[in-house]
């Protein structure tokens, strides 16, 4: 075949661009978030939860502090895990709350690629409970029979019902499968949930990595997502029709002035290992000023 000039010239700048994009996209600051959980038959993380209430000048009003440990077990089919919480260490304990998230027994397939939870395997078993609470809501009256139905269909996939009963297991491996670069910030959108309607809101925020100065395998991820202009007036919203609902006949609705909702999650990512070492999760609404935040603390304990 015969080359032009021009074509050598475009054949040589298409060359030189990627190699180029290449040095860029993966060069030595580049990582690609693996995870080593398929090697493993078990794994726990101890769960420290902290829900907490503090006045406008930032005094604790009311705090509760919980621990427990979410164990991960090989089953015998591939890439498939039984994940179950306990009071204990050595996993032989169940939990002692009342809690039907802890009290449940997740049966989750990961991807083989990225190492993200792919699919809720017994997911039926957790809609079939959601529909039995919507019931009792509806034979309380306190949601409509129309209500009752929309929220029934809602719950009928396995997305959605993951979305609602994996609080705690989906983040522990979002970040796996991942290219990122170590040097870079990221631009990120994260669904936010409401705690006073459960409605989910796409919060703009910022993904970042760090390697802490003597560290070899060490990377640090921060995500910082907090609501913005767009969602702050219907957060305002949600939190009168809340109050409204809630607050005695007899006593008035207090003036809500400011609504903030921030949602920021923590990982300690060990390159040799290949796993989340550490991750804490924190979800703070403020009203006038008044904080009440749910913050999740993981700490990886055993593995075998």
């Amino acid at each position: 075949m015969v080359w032009s000039s021009d074509k050598i010239n475009m054949r040589s700048f298409l060359i030189l661009l990627s190699l180029v994009l290449s040095q860029s996209l993966f060069s030595a600051d580049t990582l690609i978030v693996k995870s080593s959980l398929f090697n493993k038959k078990m794994m726990s993380y101890r769960l420290i939860t902290q829900e907490y209430i503090t006045n406008v000048n930032g005094y604790f009003l009311d705090i509760k502090i919980d621990t427990c440990f979410l164990f991960l077990r090989r089953t015998d089919k591939k890439f498939v895990y039984r994940i179950t919480y306990h009071a204990d260490e050595a996993g032989k304990n169940p939990v002692k709350k009342s809690d039907p998230l802890k009290l449940a027994e997740y049966i989750v397939r990961f991807d083989s690629a990225s190492g993200k939870a792919a699919e809720l395997m017994s997911w039926k078993d957790h809609r079939d409970r959601l529909v039995s609470d919507f019931s009792v809501q509806a034979a309380a009256a306190l949601i409509s029979s129309m209500q009752f139905e929309e929220q029934k269909n809602f719950v009928n996939d396995e997305k959605i019902v993951r979305k609602i009963v994996m609080p705690d297991i989906s983040p522990l491996f979002s970040l796996f499968g991942d290219t990122l670069r170590l040097d870079a910030e990221y631009m990120r959108l994260k669904p936010v949930r409401s705690p006073m309607s459960g409605k989910d809101y796409l919060i703009l925020g910022s993904l970042t990595s760090e390697k802490p100065e003597g560290t070899k395998n060490t990377i640090l991820f921060h995500a910082r997502n907090k609501a913005g202009e767009v969602e702050k007036p219907q957060l305002l919203e949600e939190v009168k029709e809340y109050l409204f609902k809630s607050a005695p006949k007899d006593q008035p609705v207090p003036e809500i002035q400011s609504v903030v909702l921030n949602s920021e999650s923590d990982w300690q990512y060990n390159k040799a290992q290949k796993n989340m070492i550490k991750i804490s999760l924190a979800d703070v609404l403020v009203i006038n000023g008044q904080s009440r935040g749910n913050i999740r603390m993981f700490e990886l304990w055993d593995q075998e």
